[in-house]
């Protein structure tokens, strides 16, 4: 069994397709970027067209602030795409997790006008209003390079050409032509957190202009700067250019021969695997000229790349073929295996991590076909041989080898894999509904891999082979057949990869091996245990560290304070056994039932923060102290309710500084009518007349109000948004801001309704002004006010984000960069 959709695209000529670690397939296609999301519905049928929702992003629409009006450019500068193109996007690719907001992927999109931009959503990724150009990376190459045009020529261009086309090397040098996305960063530690990462890293791109050269770019966002900074911003780290052979040089090219062979730019870039050697990261970056295949050792160290000389990989040229792929497996901690094309067929060389020598070199025939190479997916899962599935345009179908084996020191042909077999059953549906008999051929245009690596989509078209093809544009579309890399067996359930993953592809699998191992209901809950038991192996308990309390000391750096908390919280023994179960029950469970495991996890974070975080961080802002008296109330609850009957690893009573914890006044009122909001449930809070309001489940604060809320994508668990929190952190005592001043500015911009944005401190303050305001208020006029609120949140939370302390508050939310009940991603 696989799952197989079909999503029409217009035009429908694809270029690209890319699967993202959050769970989301982006197809370019002619006039936008379409992305798939898989239908989280446990109740949904797979047969139903509801199975994978698609919004559209028109990458290609520009303003013109974005993208001035170009003049055209001298003749020996001119290009086609940059002038005259429409903007069709040619390349997509996901960014390594925790560049974008809520720790997702950013997308980077290179469209035939030669721009490189970033994609990222604010929201929920399934609103196509959520989703915003970032970047320009272009605009980070034009100051760049600009800098240093009057020390390094092009060598594409005569010295001698005149000042005019001196000052045009900038342009020259601005313009994308490939990019590949860095791997993320290993971690020498607890690198198996399911959702979330010990470390999120850097993240780097690397950008091949049109003048023989390769930018080195080094993309951040308030969501890696850990918010230090209010925007997205790249910079240029290093970079060199490629020097050609002295025969692909023409200094006036006068024939269209001449024009072909002239090296301009790179083609393809690949950038390998990272290792840890000593105190650096060590890679290999290949990319391919006309004439053959270059590679060179990249190191990286706290912002600083270094690059080894470039090696020359002989006899072999891809122009025209295809593209490069690295194995993701490390062999022996220093091997690693690329994947080439070239007019000779599929070579897979072995490249040592020292030197990026050629170690070893096997071939293996691609049955003479002459079309493009389309798409590679190297399937490499642990304790089995590595595959490597292979797509061409025009003869997938025809051509028997689709994928190859590694067995030994031999390259093998295997059988058919699941994904052709699908588009062999789509095309032959196509002929029956058509009436075709049989005359229909299939064009690939491109393969990826899931996350996880087992499951392989293939974008494809059907057309017929004896006629012209007719019809209006409407009715052609694209088709993503998804399948499995292998069939399913209830006696061989899923292996996880002991890697990072996100949970939201560990729940996409979980949820194709339920449907398709499991036919009686009553196995569900083996079918789960089981499950359990695989990530508990793969993704389990690390001997941590001892619990240092001086590491919340040492240092006034917000980012290593964060970090020591995660370890604190989500590396806890008991911690992840509970929190796979919620993830589990979501996926196997119609009514899933995640009341204890909830419980657990809230007091452990609870005890967490009373025995760890210093009192001058909990006690930094009226804020984090109210979420310190949240903690310490919901620790006396607990222990009130339970008492001696708590699982193993969760202790019945927490000792601070002061003593064992006591019962605490209730210190959440509510905004509508003033009265205390008594402390009795995890996760809802309801005040003493009535009104009642969801808790936010790091604070375990009344959330009551509209759009200061975020969810987890998974279980549906509710948190304050950074936003508000960043206002919050901003009142009285944090930025130093005087108290008339703050209240001034929330009465205002609340106009009828000041306890929009919750300013804690002056409660019993504006009783009688806040009741009359709050009769008066009307439906029609509380979203504008909504959205007038948000733009000054967001206005304040720029204005005072680099001046905010180290608080509680700040560090909660940090380190909780995803879901701690189930490891899942934020929306909203």
């Amino acid at each position: 069994m696989s799952d197989a959709t079909n999503v029409k695209v217009w035009p429908c000529v694809p270029e690209a397709i890319d699967w993202s670690h959050d769970g989301i397939i982006a197809l370019a296609a002619d006039d936008s970027v379409e992305l798939l999301f898989p239908n989280s519905d446990i109740n949904e049928s797979e047969h139903k067209n509801t199975s994978w929702q698609r919004i559209p992003l028109q990458a290609p629409w520009f303003t013109s602030h974005e993208l001035p009006e170009k003049e055209p450019a001298p003749v020996p500068l001119y290009s086609v795409g940059e002038e005259i193109s429409t903007s069709s996007p040619i390349n997509i690719a996901w960014s390594p997790p925790g560049l974008a907001k809520h720790r997702r992927c950013a997308l980077g999109v290179l469209t035939s006008s030669l721009v490189l931009s970033i994609w990222s959503a604010d929201g929920s990724p399934r609103s196509p209003l959520s989703w915003r150009r970032r970047l320009i990376i272009n605009d980070s190459l034009r100051d760049y390079f600009k800098n240093d045009v009057a020390v390094e020529g092009s060598v594409l261009l005569a010295q001698d050409r005149g000042e005019e086309i001196v000052g045009e090397y900038v342009r020259l040098r601005s313009r994308a032509r490939a990019f590949t996305w860095a791997p993320a960063l290993p971690s020498t530690e607890y690198s198996c957190i399911v959702g979330t990462q010990w470390n999120w890293g850097q993240h780097i791109v690397a950008v091949a202009n049109e003048d023989n050269q390769i930018a080195l770019v080094i993309v951040e966002s308030p969501a890696s700067t850990f918010g230090k900074e209010d925007t997205w911003n790249a910079e240029v780290l290093n970079h060199f250019t490629i020097m050609p052979d002295s025969e692909s040089i023409f200094t006036v090219p006068n024939t269209f021969d001449d024009f072909m062979k002239q090296q301009r730019y790179v083609s393809h870039i690949a950038w390998s695997p990272w290792t840890i050697q000593g105190d650096w990261f060590h890679s290999v970056l290949v990319y391919a000229t006309s004439d053959d295949v270059r590679a060179r050792i990249v190191t990286y160290r706290q912002d600083t790349i270094g690059l080894g000389d470039e090696v020359v990989y002989q006899n072999v040229c891809l122009r025209h073929k295809g593209p490069m792929k690295w194995s993701p497996r490390i062999i022996d901690d220093d091997k690693l295996t690329l994947a080439l094309f070239g007019n000779d067929g599929l070579s897979l060389l072995t490249v040592s991590m020292s030197d990026a020598a050629i170690l070893d070199c096997k071939t293996h025939s691609l049955d003479g076909r002459w079309d493009e190479i389309s798409g590679v997916v190297w399937n490499d899962a642990d304790n089995t041989p590595a595959r490597l599935h292979i797509s061409s345009i025009h003869s997938t179908l025809s051509c028997p080898t689709a994928a190859v084996e590694m067995s030994g020191n031999k390259i093998i042909g295997l059988s058919s894999p699941n994904w052709r077999e699908q588009i062999s059953d789509t095309q032959a549906l196509f002929s029956a509904q058509n009436d075709l008999k049989g005359n229909v051929k299939s064009k690939v245009w491109g393969l990826c891999g899931s996350p996880l690596g087992d499951f392989i989509s293939a974008c494809h078209t059907i057309h017929p082979s004896d006629m012209l093809e007719y019809g209006p544009p409407k009715e052609r579309y694209c088709a993503v057949a998804i399948s499995n890399s292998k069939s399913y067996n209830k006696n061989q359930l899923v292996r996880f990869p002991a890697n990072g993953v996100s949970a939201e592809s560990i729940a996409f699998t979980l949820r194709k091996w339920l449907e398709n191992t499991v036919e009686d209901a009553g196995q569900v809950s083996v079918f789960a245990e089981e499950m359990l038991n695989n990530m508990m192996s793969a993704h389990g308990p690390i001997q941590k560290k001892q619990t240092n309390s001086d590491r919340y000391h040492d240092s006034n750096d917000i980012a290593k304070i964060a970090t020591s908390f995660k370890l604190d919280v989500f590396m806890d023994v008991n911690m992840f056994k509970d929190r796979y179960t919620i993830l589990i029950n979501q996926i196997c469970s119609m009514k899933p039932s995640n009341t204890l495991p909830k419980v657990l996890i809230a007091f452990r974070l609870a005890t967490a923060t009373v025995n760890t975080i210093p009192k001058t961080l909990t006690h930094g802002s009226s804020f984090s102290r109210d979420i310190f008296a949240s903690h310490q109330q919901l620790l006396a609850l607990v222990n009130k309710v339970i008492n001696q009957d708590i699982p193993s690893g969760v202790t019945t009573t927490t000792t601070t500084a002061s003593g064992t914890i006591q019962s605490h006044p209730e210190s959440d009122t509510c905004d509508f009518c003033e009265a205390v909001i008594p402390f009795s449930d995890l996760e809802t809070a309801t005040c003493l007349n009535g009104h009642q309001f969801p808790r936010c489940g790091l604070t375990f604060l009344a959330i009551q109000a509209p759009r200061i809320s975020k969810f987890c994508g998974i279980c549906g668990t509710g948190f304050f948004n950074e936003e508000f929190v960043a206002v919050q952190e901003a009142l009285p005592g944090n930025s130093g801001h005087e108290l008339e001043d703050v209240e001034g500015q929330v009465r205002t911009l609340a106009g009828s309704n000041p306890d929009k944005l919750r300013s804690r401190g002056d409660n019993g303050t504006h009783d009688t002004e806040r009741n009359e305001m709050l009769q008066r208020e009307s439906e029609d006029r509380q979203t504008h006010q909504d959205d007038l609120i948000l733009a000054q949140a967001t206005e304040q939370e720029e204005d005072v984000t680099d001046e905010l302390p180290v608080s509680l508050a700040r560090i909660l939310f940090l380190a909780c960069d995803v879901c701690i009940y189930c490891g899942g991603k934020y929306i909203g």
